[in-house]
């Protein structure tokens, strides 16, 4: 696992949660689905075949563009906090991610978790 400025301890509840989402770094996009939610944080997993990781490194900034439950559009702004290859030969990678600017429209959506 490769860790940036990731803090022991949240400051806010995450919350399973199952969401297609397209992961954009540079110019590239992937497949990707996020597991939980947090109103500061969340992780998402990269579904499409990544052979090196060293894009994602630590303070880096990606976005997460998906669509919640209502049919709402998002483009979160994220800085990747940690990653994590599951397994030596796994083709995917887990992101630890930090939101920068929650926009109106997902900040109102996790409030109802609360």
């Amino acid at each position: 696992m490769k860790s940036g400025n990731s803090s022991g301890k949240r400051r806010h509840k995450r919350f399973v949660i199952t969401l297609h989402a397209k992961v954009i770094i540079g110019e590239k996009t992937y497949a990707g689905v996020i597991g939980n939610v947090s109103e500061e944080g969340l992780s998402s997993t990269i579904t499409t075949f990544i052979k090196t990781d060293e894009q994602f490194t630590p303070d880096r900034i990606i976005h997460l563009v998906f669509d919640l439950p209502s049919g709402d559009p998002v483009d979160l702004p994220c800085e990747i906090r940690w990653y994590l290859r599951p397994r030596d030969d796994a083709p995917t990678l887990i992101l630890g991610l930090y939101i920068l600017e929650p926009p109106s429209q997902y900040t109102k959506w996790i409030s109802r978790f609360r």
